[in-house]
This record gives C-alpha cells, sequence and structure tokens, in this order.
C-alpha cells in the first residue's frame, strides 16, 4: 500500500494517510514545519499547509517563527533544503535555488513525472470507501476504492463528488474521505483549482421571485403550479454548468411543507449573472390538441441568447422564469439552494481560436 512519508529534523518514517497523521497532530507528534510527502508524489509540503491537519497542529512560538520565515517556499525548494541538511551545502547555492522555484508545476503538470499525480487529482484517505450509485449517505457502495487510489472529479453535489477511478468506474463519494491534490500546492494553485471542486462557493441565488398560476376557467380549483424567476451570480474565473437548486417552501410559521429539485441547462458565465426560462419546442401546440406531453427545456438565458444566435424564431417559443408543480398551494417562503454544479476547465491557449 502506498505510503505517506513524514520528515522531521533528519528522521523520516512513513504514515498509512491522513488519519494517522490526524493523530500524530492531535498528539502533539507532528509540528507546524514538519514536512509530508503524499503517496505517488516527490515533492513535500509543510503540515500547516495540509487543510485538514492545519487546525489540529499545536500552536508552538518556536515552530511559528521557524515556519514563517519559511511558509513562502515551494515544495521544490523544500528539497533543495533537504538537500543542505543531508550535507549539501556546498552544492546548493542561490542560484540553484531560484532554479527550483523556475521549475514548479503550475497548475495541470504531474507533479511526479509523466502519468503521475497531478493537482487536477484526488487521493482517497479513508479505509472500506468507495464510490456509491447515488450521493446519499444511505446510498450502497457499488465500486470499492482503496485508501491512496486516484481519482478524477467529475461534478460536486452538496457533499459528494462524483469522480472516475483510473479504471473508468464512476460514482459517488464523500467529499470527506478524499482529499485533492490541488491542496497542497501554494496558494495561487488554490486559488485556481477551488473552483473546479467547489463550485458552489462562487455561485449564488441573487434574486428570486415567484408566481402562483391563477386557475385557468372561473370555478377551476386552484392551480399547483407555481413560477419561479431566479437569478444567478458567477464569482469565479470559470463558466458553470450542470445547476440544480433545491426549493423549500415554508408556511407562515416557517415549517416546511415540501422540497422540488430543478434541474437547469445551460452556462452561467464567469463574472457574470443570468437569469432562467422555459424553452417549448415548435410543436407545442400541436402537441397539446393531441393531449401529448410537451417536453420543456429549463434554462439560462445566457445559454437562450447563444441559441438564438442561430434561430431567431426561438425568442416566441421562450419565456422567463421556470414552472415548478407544487402540492402546497399555500405557502409564504421559499428557499433557494444551489445543490449541484459543475465548473468548466478553461480550454489550454493551444486549443482556442
Amino acid at each position: 500500500m502506498a505510503q505517506w512519508l513524514v520528515t522531521q529534523g533528519d528522521n523520516q518514517f512513513p504514515v498509512d494517510g491522513i488519519g494517522e497523521l490526524k493523530e500524530l497532530a492531535q498528539s502533539g507528534s507532528l509540528r507546524l514545519g514538519d514536512l509530508i510527502q503524499p503517496p505517488g508524489a516527490n515533492d513535500w509540503v509543510y503540515a500547516a499547509e495540509v487543510p485538514d491537519l492545519a487546525a489540529l497542529l499545536p500552536d508552538d512560538d518556536d515552530d511559528d517563527d521557524d515556519f514563517g520565515m519559511r511558509r513562502g517556499l515551494t515544495a521544490a525548494v523544500i528539497t533543495g533544503a533537504m538537500l543542505l541538511v543531508l550535507g549539501f551545502v556546498s552544492v546548493v547555492g542561490v542560484g540553484l535555488i531560484v532554479y527550483f522555484v523556475q521549475q514548479l508545476p503550475s497548475g495541470d503538470e504531474a507533479i511526479v513525472g509523466e502519468g503521475g499525480l497531478s493537482y487536477t487529482q484526488m487521493i482517497v484517505t479513508q479505509p472500506d470507501s468507495g464510490l456509491r450509485s447515488e450521493p446519499s449517505a444511505n446510498a450502497g457502495v457499488a465500486t470499492p476504492v482503496a485508501k491512496d487510489s486516484v481519482l478524477e472529479l467529475i461534478t460536486k453535489r452538496g457533499s459528494f463528488y462524483k469522480a472516475k477511478t483510473t479504471g473508468g468506474a464512476e460514482g459517488w463519494i464523500p467529499v470527506a474521505h478524499v482529499i485533492p491534490m490541488y491542496q497542497l500546492g501554494g496558494s495561487a494553485v488554490r486559488d485556481e483549482f477551488d473552483p473546479l471542486y467547489n463550485p458552489d462557493r462562487y455561485v449564488e441565488v441573487k434574486n428570486a421571485r415567484w408566481m402562483q398560476l391563477p386557475p385557468e376557467k372561473p370555478g377551476d380549483e386552484e392551480s399547483n403550479i407555481t413560477i419561479f424567476e431566479l437569478q444567478f451570480a458567477n464569482d469565479s474565473q470559470y463558466d458553470m454548468t450542470g445547476l440544480v437548486v433545491l426549493v423549500t417552501v415554508k408556511d407562515v410559521k416557517g415549517q416546511e411543507l415540501e422540497q422540488v429539485e430543478i434541474a437547469i441547462e445551460g452556462i452561467i458565465p464567469t463574472d457574470g449573472r443570468t437569469m432562467v426560462g422555459t424553452l417549448v419546442p415548435e410543436d407545442a401546440e400541436e402537441l397539446e390538441r393531441k393531449g401529448e406531453p410537451v417536453p420543456k427545456r429549463q434554462l439560462t438565458t445566457y445559454t437562450f441568447e447563444e441559441e438564438m444566435k442561430d434561430n431567431v424564431e426561438l425568442e416566441a417559443l421562450y419565456t422567463s422564469g421556470v414552472e415548478v408543480e407544487l402540492e402546497s398551494k399555500e405557502f409564504t417562503n421559499a428557499e433557494i439552494d444551489v445543490i449541484e454544479l459543475r465548473a468548466l476547465p478553461n480550454e489550454p491557449e493551444e486549443e482556442k481560436g
């Protein structure tokens, strides 16, 4: 089994994973300035730079002073520093340290050679974990994955990542069961990759209002169709897609009445805002006359406007807001929460144009 390595001064020893590292931190055996190497990598990070450990490490003044002087060093510089400890003082100079800094990976590059770990991958940190068929704690494990296995991110829903193994199996795994490798990079790397792994942190519901449709004819029962008009803001450097929101309606006393999920197609543009609407097919009236269901697309206005560039006749088929059928006809409040979302990585420069 792949192991993590810890270096304390001249002493180096293996540990079995994040769980054992946490135990060492809680017992005081792991310090702020100790060096940690993830399995499969040959670069090192400080213990205080590992998010799962930072809050558990003892606050030692001497360590703080020492770590503060070294915090800005990158993993490659740390490797150079270790060579100094091993007696290569006369070889490694300022010029070589500058060279190490210039050779650091900046994103998609493999951290350890061709086919090695990269900042876009995740490592499983929990034993007896696995990919589930649904993003639920009650869902059974469909594909077991061993601790220290490598996964690729697909999307995020609540406290679960949808991920893929190197063998191609897909499923949902709890966020707490993995550590994304980008978290072990510097601040620039974390800023670049965090929206990919936590897109829900960067998209907000800026405006929401709703209206219950009146009965079609006088004397008919009150309609159970509600039109929700929603605006979303994306505060990241990536376009977002795969949006699913959860509508929770409540009565005047604040008691929850019911919940409904709404899946919305299209793009929420980077550093921008968009409303949502409904697009019906061109044969909608004919389908209604036949008594057949009319398929409706709920999509962002940003995407609709892009599609309308190729077909201006779509404008007559599009209405603002999305229709939601609710059992609760009388509610006074509705909460809108983003529960699933996916960021779209930027295209490499050579692929643009």
